[in-house]
């Protein structure tokens, strides 16, 4: 009988405690949309600007991450910009709970790849991606192979 007790008294309060916590979880309200974005190598762009219909919603933190509050649905043109980076812009409807997941290259990955595709014999692919590393950074390493290129593929012609 002692042992029953003494059972008992250590069971009730563990028991209560599972009950009644369980019973008072509450459904959590989302009101918020959240952006993530990686570059082409699939790592979180940290400092990226977001901008919603031209207005500026926040920074990415340190994996690429940021949320901002989102009401109803509504179609939005978005932005994300960073220094060194393609601006990546796009019109869609955004509402609350929605993950909106974006690419962004810079301008070095764009030119190892016009690199690459010239390598491959690919010059009129080439002449895009160095169009598209020149769009982030004007370097004149990336002008002098942009001329290579568009020569390559004059001479093909």
């Amino acid at each position: 009988m002692r042992k029953l007790r003494k059972f008992f008294t250590l069971m009730l309060p563990a028991c209560a405690m599972i009950i009644f916590s369980c019973a008072t979880t509450t459904e959590k309200k989302i009101d918020s949309a959240y952006v993530m974005v990686y570059d082409w190598d699939n790592s979180g762009v940290m400092d990226v600007e977001v901008f919603i219909d031209g207005r500026k919603v926040g920074k990415t933190d340190i994996y690429g991450r940021l949320s901002f509050p989102s009401g109803k649905e509504r179609e939005c043109t978005l932005r994300a910009e960073k220094d060194g980076y393609e601006t990546v812009e796009t019109r869609m409807p955004v509402r609350a709970g929605q993950l909106l997941y974006f690419k962004m290259g810079t301008g070095a990955y764009y030119a190892e790849k016009a690199e690459t595709l010239l390598d491959g014999n690919e010059p009129e692919k080439a002449l895009k991606m160095i169009d598209k590393a020149l769009e982030t950074v004007d370097r004149s390493d990336w002008r002098f192979l942009k001329k290579v290129i568009e020569s390559r593929i004059k001479n093909e012609e």
